[in-house]
């Protein structure tokens, strides 16, 4: 008896085993080291709060991180609003909340290398962090307005982050870059103070926090609550004060709606229709 009774135990503990770690995804703006290190205090804050391991995942480009997201390897994820829009439409994922203030599209050069306009693009490079951000496609839309277009008239450069573009600018390879407000931040001061703001494109919706739709509703509530109080923990105001951001919201349809007009070039971009078809990696 005594030997069975050990025996169930060994069982119940095999059957419990650690716990499993909840992944985040995050849209690969940084280079991973520094993905890592600034998105740290959400982790730390979701482990404690979930009381179980997290982790934060990402991928090499945007494209390959959107396709692991409608592939379901995140528990939650944090991207761009065009990719939660389509994730949202396409597949039923639920948008829970989104970061403060929105971004923008800052049209930047260097100070030793200024732009009179437009026209001085020509047969230069535009160095931006990835072809399928919303700022670089606001970007290139515009310069279409303007009589420019991309690879025709100049080229698009992409780097792995917006503080490697920012060097293309000021080392001379890029006569002009797309950035945001908050990539500002990522740039460091010595280069920082050498740029200039040629043009605010637009204003962008901030990245959102989506999860898989088939995750329990009381479960995706709970996590929702947690985010939107994440700005007053001590773990987000360290992340507020190093990205840039002020707050979390509520998602809700009027802001998922605002990614709509991006969707066809996105779609185009990625080559896939708005069938729901899932993106191979």
């Amino acid at each position: 008896m005594r030997i069975v009774r050990w025996l169930l135990c060994v069982l119940l503990a095999g059957l419990s085993g650690p716990a499993l770690a909840f992944t985040v995804g995050v849209l690969p703006i940084h280079s991973s080291r520094v993905l890592v290190e600034r998105y740290e205090p959400l982790r730390a804050y979701l482990e404690r709060t979930l009381q179980q391991p997290v982790r934060i995942e990402s991928a090499p480009d945007f494209a390959r991180f959107h396709a692991r997201t409608l592939r379901g390897d995140f528990d939650l994820t944090i991207t761009a609003a065009h990719f939660a829009r389509i994730a949202q439409k396409d597949l039923g994922f639920l948008p829970l909340a989104q970061f403060q203030p929105d971004h923008d599209s800052l049209l930047i050069h260097s100070m030793d290398r200024p732009l009179s306009g437009p026209g001085d693009l020509k047969g230069k490079q535009l160095a931006v962090i990835d072809r399928l951000a919303i700022t670089v496609m606001a970007t290139i839309h515009y310069l279409e307005e303007q009589g420019l277009e991309s690879e025709r008239d100049y080229k698009v450069a992409e780097h792995r982050s917006h503080a490697s573009a920012a060097h293309a600018l000021a080392s001379g390879m890029s006569a002009a870059a797309v950035t945001t407000s908050q990539g500002l931040l990522q740039i460091p001061e010595d280069i920082r103070r050498k740029l200039v703001v040629h043009k605010h494109i637009a204003d962008i919706p901030a990245f959102l926090f989506i999860v898989k739709p088939d995750l329990p509703k009381s479960q995706a509530e709970r996590i929702r609550a947690l985010l939107l109080e994440f700005p007053r923990a001590a773990e987000g105001i360290d992340f507020l004060g190093q990205t840039g951001y002020t707050t979390l919201r509520p998602a809700s349809e009027t802001i998922m709606k605002r990614a709509d007009a991006y969707l066809g070039e996105t779609r185009k971009v990625l080559g896939t229709p708005s069938s729901g078809k899932r993106l191979e990696p």
